[in-house]
């Protein structure tokens, strides 16, 4: 019943946020292209011909091929809207259903429940288009099957899970630790069913890829913290702590940071005392996942901290529930009770008004976000339709956002991250310098097209740090290689300086292929600037 009630309050606001932001994320698009070639029989690529595994989810890829064979390929992105935000409200029924059954009380367990479909992180990334919630999914699923000491249904939910993003492997080495110091381990039957449902797309991608890792994870690992934006840093504390903290908290105030690790710690005190070691998975989740994602240099992509939600706020329930238990056992010293009662109350005082301006903040976050996604629509999506119209079928494009870009222009796609493109990632292996890298992919990979932000080539900054020309040389040989064809302008630029104006190069008539016919240029000039 409780469940029930929180799961249609999630309902609700999801939906609302959904309708008023028609959010979708910038990254899903490099899945929805893989998924929109496989349902067109296009084969497992983005580039068609170019066997490279550049998205970090085959699971849901699979699954949205799927789909797009049944409703159509050009179906893949509304289905996705439809389908991942339904696995997110599961995601958050299974842990409330599993912290119920390894002993939390139903008012943590709720508490826990609704922290999770409130959160705007989680709804986010939930409504995104993303493999995200399909990971929390999995995530539940998995430790719901433990709470019912049934090991090798979890096991299989976990080989889903490692499919459904590489990093799961640490949720689930965890999980299968805890099964094998429980009594109702059976390690044959588990390994079993872990290799039946891995094995498979192990074998399919040593084949078909020439490789188990996934091309995207070895184009991250190339990136070094010198080089990466300023969201990325490891050194500043304050923003290293800013990014793990801001999974938890809806803030940064030292009050509701204290707070927040005190409620966790409590949670972690109330898993202990259940005398269930599955619930512990909690938060030694939290602490592996920190120090991996610190020590691997993953990127400082907010989405990353949604299975650290689903932790956290859960032990954030939990421990308010069990501080609630103290202050009302009459079983309990007095001392104990009134201590309590009085941080319960403490507690409320200072967190309901924080609530209360959450509460009506989310309106202005909800408005905020629209306009985000006005950017990317008018902006990214805007440069590959016009891809799409004005250049030849078989035209390269160079360029670093490779989602709306690349899946709107249906163009093949050199992208400058390198996880499409594994010469990029050589480039980007032999040098310390972004300027070098990019001269790389101009002289050596001679796209067709180059898109660029507007401000690397008139300010020379390289988006990622540095110089995008390393010397004058440098400029005026992408000047004579290149010329600019048109400015794109985002609807809302004041949101993110990074991203408000777009270029795009075409390679001069003297530079440029064949297909390129001189009459399609001429055409192109005459068309006015977007």
């Amino acid at each position: 019943m409780i469940a029930g009630v929180l799961a249609s309050v999630g309902c609700a606001t999801w939906l609302w946020f959904a309708l008023t932001t028609r959010i979708s994320l910038e990254d899903a698009y490099i899945t929805f292209r893989y998924a929109r070639n496989l349902s067109q029989g296009n084969g497992f690529v983005y580039n068609v011909g170019e066997r490279v595994l550049g998205t970090t989810s085959p699971l849901q890829t699979l699954l949205l091929a799927g789909l797009g064979s049944v409703f159509g390929p050009e179906c893949i992105p509304l289905v996705a809207s439809v389908v991942m935000p339904i696995f997110g409200i599961a995601a958050g029924i299974l842990a409330f259903l599993a912290a119920r059954r390894l002993g939390a009380s139903p008012l943590g367990a709720g508490i826990g429940l609704l922290l999770f479909y409130l959160h705007p992180l989680v709804m986010r990334t939930s409504l995104g288009g993303m493999e995200t919630p399909l990971v929390l999914f999995l995530m539940g699923l998995s430790l719901y099957f433990l709470a019912q000491r049934r090991a090798v249904p979890a096991t299989v939910a976990i080989a889903f899970l490692a499919l459904c993003r590489v990093d799961g492997l640490l949720w689930g080495g965890l999980a299968v630790s805890v099964t094998l110091l429980s009594d109702y381990r059976k390690p044959l039957r588990q390994a079993f069913g872990f290799g039946a449902v891995a094995a498979p797309w192990l074998l399919f991608s040593w084949l078909y890829f020439g490789s188990l890792m996934p091309n995207s994870m070895l184009a991250k690992g190339v990136v070094r913290p010198g080089r990466e934006h300023l969201l990325m840093e490891r050194l500043h504390f304050s923003r290293l702590s800013h990014f793990y903290l801001s999974g938890v908290t809806l803030g940064m105030d030292d009050w509701l940071v204290a707070a927040s690790l005190c409620l966790i710690a409590l949670g972690v005190l109330a898993a202990l005392r259940t005398r269930r070691r599955e619930l512990l998975l909690l938060p030694a989740f939290l602490a592996v996942y920190t120090v991996v994602m610190y020590l691997g240099r993953a990127p400082m992509f907010h989405w990353y901290l949604a299975p650290m939600l689903l932790c956290s706020l859960f032990l954030i329930g939990i421990g308010v529930g069990h501080m609630v238990g103290w202050a009302l056992s009459g079983q309990r010293r007095p001392a104990l009770r009134i201590g309590a009662l009085a941080c319960l109350l403490a507690l409320a005082g200072a967190a309901l008004p924080r609530i209360v301006d959450e509460a009506r903040a989310l309106p202005r976050r909800a408005e905020r976000a629209k306009r985000v996604q006005e950017n990317e629509v008018g902006l990214r999506r805007t440069v590959g339709l016009w891809l799409r119209e004005h250049t030849p079928g078989d035209a390269s494009v160079a360029m670093e956002g490779i989602g709306y870009q690349g899946y709107y222009s249906e163009r093949r796609v050199i992208d400058m991250a390198g996880l499409v493109t594994p010469s990029v990632i050589e480039f980007n292996a032999s040098t310390e310098s972004n300027g070098i890298v990019f001269k790389h992919i101009t002289t050596d990979l001679k796209p067709d097209y180059i898109v660029l932000r507007s401000f690397e080539v008139d300010d020379n900054k390289h988006f990622k740090g540095g110089k995008l020309f390393e010397t004058t040389a440098d400029r005026e040989l992408f000047l004579h290689q290149y010329r600019e064809a048109r400015r794109f302008a985002a609807p809302h630029p004041e949101l993110s300086p990074l991203l408000t104006h777009l270029t795009l190069y075409t390679r001069s008539l003297g530079e440029h292929r064949s297909g390129d016919m001189p009459a399609q240029q001429k055409q192109r000039e005459k068309e006015p600037t977007v």
